[in-house]
Parts: structure tokens; C-alpha cells; sequence
């Protein structure tokens, strides 16, 4: 079985929010801030999205809560033409990762039909952009071994692995070779170990 299906815990993080790259949105989608009531919506976007995390009825307040004013600061909903909700991101925070305040980039997700269409760019810029504008100087985010697309992604908008336990560089390595030579004229998507 190779590394990405095991779905192994990765973490990644970003040493500084200056610097972040903006993207505009393909014509026809739009982005807004969380509304009450949109709990339902991220669940049904995290149903399609993502088949490594059980998404529970409990989950959406397990990890962000119930102060709507908090989640309407930071958290975001990529919109299609129809302005129908079929992509999210939070710009969240951890104020004790490993020791300091950090940004969370957390929970990106994009329903399957739409992905691979340019928006994960904007939406991901969208988040950063956030934490840097509520004053993270910082910022940190979770993913597995077994989403390549989404490592990509981190790697080019500057996060890197973090080194921590016995065997890391050896998991970066092989997810390395399963990444390949960069993909698209930007580069930025190598792993530095």
C-alpha cells in the first residue's frame, strides 16, 4: 500500500502570513462569510468532500462552536453561479500550537463536481488573507497523506511540512515522489526536508 492510501496525519505550517498570493474567482462564483443557520451546509459540502472523516450531525459545533459572531469572521463559503454553497474554509486559530498562537487554516473543502476548476486558489488566498487581516502572524493546517491535491496546494501558497516525530521525513519523501515534478508554470508545490 503506498503512502497515500493510508491517509496518514500531515501537518504544515507557514512561519509567516506576509506574502500571500491573491486570486480572483472564475466568472459566475462569488464567496461570502458564514450566516446563521449555514451548519447544514458545511456538513452537506464535508459529506460530498471528504470520504477519510466521518462527518458527524455533532461535528460542525465540536470544532468551532456556537458564537456565530466568531464564525462569521472567518469562516468562508465558495459560492457557484446560482449562489448555491459548493465550497468552505475557516480561517481559525489555535492559541497553544506548540506553545504559540497560531492561524488554523481548517476544514478546506470543495464538492467534488467543482474541483480542478481554479477555485481552490482564491478560496485558500481568501482564508490566509483572513488570518493575516485579524492579526495571525502565522499559521498552521492538518491534512493526510492520502489528499495529494490539497498538499499541493499548501506547498504553493507556502506551507511546509512539519518535522516532529520519528519517521516524517520518510513520509515527505514518499509523498515527494507521488507529487512528482511541479504541475503548473507557478511552481512552488516541492517539498524542502
Amino acid at each position: 500500500m503506498n503512502i497515500t492510501e493510508q491517509s496518514l496525519p500531515l501537518t504544515m505550517v507557514r512561519g509567516s502570513l506576509e506574502g500571500i498570493p491573491s486570486y480572483d474567482l472564475p466568472a459566475g462564483h462569488s464567496m461570502r462569510r458564514y450566516e446563521p443557520g449555514d451548519e447544514e451546509l458545511w456538513k452537506e459540502i464535508h459529506l460530498l468532500a471528504d470520504p477519510y472523516i466521518d462527518i458527524t450531525p455533532d461535528l460542525f459545533r465540536q470544532e468551532f462552536g456556537t458564537e456565530e459572531s466568531v464564525l462569521a469572521e472567518r469562516q468562508f463559503y465558495l459560492l457557484d453561479a446560482r449562489q448555491q454553497a459548493i465550497g468552505t474554509a475557516t480561517a481559525w486559530y489555535d492559541d497553544d500550537f506548540g506553545g504559540q498562537a497560531y492561524g488554523r487554516v481548517h476544514w478546506v473543502a470543495i464538492v467534488p463536481r467543482y474541483q480542478g476548476r481554479g477555485l481552490a486558489k482564491p478560496l485558500m488566498a481568501a482564508v490566509c488573507h483572513r488570518l493575516r487581516n485579524l492579526g495571525h502572524e502565522r499559521a498552521y493546517l492538518d491534512t493526510s497523506t492520502a489528499r495529494t491535491a490539497a498538499i499541493r496546494l499548501y506547498l504553493r501558497f507556502g506551507f511546509i511540512p512539519q518535522i516532529e516525530r520519528p519517521g516524517d521525513v520518510k513520509v515527505w519523501r514518499e509523498i515527494e515522489r507521488e507529487l512528482g515534478p511541479p504541475q503548473s508554470p507557478e511552481g512552488g508545490a516541492r517539498i524542502s526536508l
